[in-house]
């Protein structure tokens, strides 16, 4: 179902199928020019249109043997679990899906665990924020229900940011703003702002059996929480891994997931294990494909492929590395014209790989305008050690810088 937005990502998937043997027919809304030779055949579909892509599907189920259906995007979850269903594949139930995508019906179905959840509530006006924050308290966090890819997250900090973050998320929870909207909408849901220190937990659940893959550590930007910077594995103590891990299980045993990839975000501060969310496709930001093989030897992509089509999973790690990926952000909207530093840091073997997220020459916006295009360049390092890729990442932090020409001329 569909590819992911980075072409890389999707690149990926498609070898990872390949490389097991499977022909692969993409049901979607296009079809990438670099997708072309390494697909079977292409049926275009509106996949927010669930009923005209399970119709679609059958016919597809009627002409090939199919092993599987899978997705790896957050949009396509509850439509896979669909497809699987109507087709007798591995997938996950309708109900399990409704709570990996819907974050308040998530939450609502976690609601036993103590200590877990952040204080929550689910809002659709500024009248209702505004009684949701006397309970939830502040500091805060209001985003959409149904959003992905960090797309209107805003902090509440003071009673005065409520007017201007509701103004905001109802200009940005359309349909004309994002696709994503087509799906639950202006629907909102408020939590109390967790301290501590971000993570997330890599895995899948196949034939009702929880699998941890390892835990990212990861950095967001403020304010609007955009994914910075990921590393490989976590550098959290041991005993900090395993009430991860009893807690992660508990989750996905409690929202019923099975036979996909996880993704699940949460902090780890001084309460042990705050939990933020979880997606059941696999991690995006080149976690799924790039890191988490770097630094493990584990291929997630042809894992998320067998688990869809029923096959053992392949787990064992084969290396102890570390690895990570420090993205480079435009800090004024204006015309990308590319990043200074880079020739010199590329000139270091520590360095795996750069990817520009944003073509060069493309106008640019920052959030809360657009929340897709301030990270322009990935640049993915690894290391024997923990505090050498650390300074590998710092150095594209400190010595690399988006170049950015606006209408008074260039800057930096």
């Amino acid at each position: 179902m569909n590819l992911r937005r980075i072409q890389r990502e999707g690149l990926e998937s498609l070898l990872a199928a390949r490389r097991l043997g499977y022909r692969v027919i993409l049901l979607g809304r296009s079809l990438p020019e670099f997708a072309k030779p390494l697909v079977h055949e292409f049926r275009q579909v509106d996949t927010y249109d669930r009923a005209a892509s399970v119709a679609e599907a059958r016919k597809i189920h009627a002409a090939y043997d199919l092993a599987g259906v899978v997705n790896f995007t957050e949009v396509d979850v509850q439509l896979v679990a669909a497809i699987a269903t109507e087709l007798g594949l591995p997938g996950m139930s309708d109900a399990a899906a409704l709570r990996a995508r819907n974050k308040y019906v998530m939450k609502d179905a976690l609601r036993h665990l103590d200590g877990v959840l952040p204080r929550f509530a689910k809002v659709t006006d500024l009248a209702e924020l505004r009684a949701a924050v006397e309970e939830v308290g502040l500091p805060a966090v209001v985003k959409p229900t149904g959003a992905s890819g960090s797309k209107g997250i805003f902090e509440l900090r003071s009673p005065e940011d409520l007017d201007s973050a509701m103004e905001y998320l109802s200009k940005i929870a359309r349909p004309d703003f994002d696709p994503v909207f087509r799906q639950f909408g202006a629907e909102f849901i408020v939590e109390e702002f967790l301290e501590g220190d971000e993570l997330s937990v890599e895995g899948f659940v196949s034939a009702g059996e929880v699998h941890i893959v390892t835990i990212t550590d990861k950095v967001t930007s403020v304010p609007f929480h955009l994914e910075l910077e990921h590393k490989v594995p976590s550098a959290l103590p041991a005993d900090a891994w395993a009430e991860i891990g009893a807690t992660t299980k508990d989750i996905v045993g409690a929202l019923e997931f099975d036979n996909c990839a996880f993704h699940l975000e949460a902090k780890w501060g001084q309460g042990g294990l705050r939990f933020i969310e979880i997606a059941g496709r696999p991690a995006g930001d080149y976690i799924g494909s790039h890191l988490v093989p770097l630094a493990t030897g584990v291929d997630y992509f042809e894992n998320v492929v067998r688990v869809a089509a029923g096959e053992p999973l392949r787990l064992a790690h084969d290396r102890d590395l570390n690895a990570g990926l420090r993205f480079v952000l435009a800090e004024r909207a204006g015309r990308f014209e590319g990043v200074e530093g880079l020739p010199g840091i590329g000139e270091d073997p520590g360095y795996d790989h750069v990817f520009f997220e944003v073509p060069a020459g493309s106008e640019v916006a920052l959030p809360p305008r657009n929340f897709g295009q301030q990270r322009v360049v990935a640049v993915i390092a690894r290391h024997v050690g923990r505090e050498g890729l650390e300074r590998l990442l710092d150095r594209v932090a400190t010595e690399t810088s988006a170049r950015i020409t606006t209408e008074t001329g260039p800057a930096e």
